[in-house]
């Protein structure tokens, strides 16, 4: 009984990848002795992870240093500069499904691109394309795209930038 036990212990170390310690008093095998050595395959194997960006898109300059308090965006307050035009003329092109007035706003926000921030304009611009195509779920999803990528950064760094 004792001899099966050490056995199954092994084999669970093994199977559920504990092979260079195997269980006390279980017998070593090759496997248990050493740990893996990376082979040749798997030493030269690319890395499985994707990029969080495309190689033309650039991330979003960080910012450091204090941090600055806005009297503007925050609940209570008068909306800021970029962030009232969004809400106003931004969200209804984008909720009236209506290409051209889509494409115009996206065109808008691709002249104003603020310093650091180099894939903003061709997002922009990607977008209003597909707007005056028609294709208003790809507009959309290229201000998500610029969102993801800048909203963050824009708050903490320019909230308060004039727009």
């Amino acid at each position: 009984m004792k001899r099966t036990t050490m056995l199954l212990a092994a084999m669970l170390a093994g199977a559920t990848g504990c092979d260079e310690k195997a269980a006390p008093g279980a017998p070593k095998t090759a496997e248990t002795a050493a740990p893996k050595a990376p082979t040749a395959a798997t030493a030269a194997a690319p890395s499985a992870a994707p990029s969080a960006a495309p190689p033309t898109e650039a991330p979003a300059p960080s910012f450091t240093g204090p941090v600055k308090v806005y009297d503007c965006g925050s609940k209570g307050q008068k909306p800021c500069p970029m962030q009232g035009w969004m809400k106003t003329v931004m969200a209804s092109a984008a909720s009236s499904g209506e290409g051209d007035k889509l494409a115009q706003a996206l065109i808008y926000a691709a002249a104003r691109v603020p310093p650091g921030y180099t894939g903003w304009a061709e997002i922009s611009n990607v977008g209003a394309t597909k707007a005056r195509a028609g294709d208003i779920d790809g507009a959309k999803a290229s201000c998500k795209q610029c969102h993801d990528l800048y909203k963050d950064s824009y708050k903490v760094a320019m909230r308060d930038r004039a727009w």
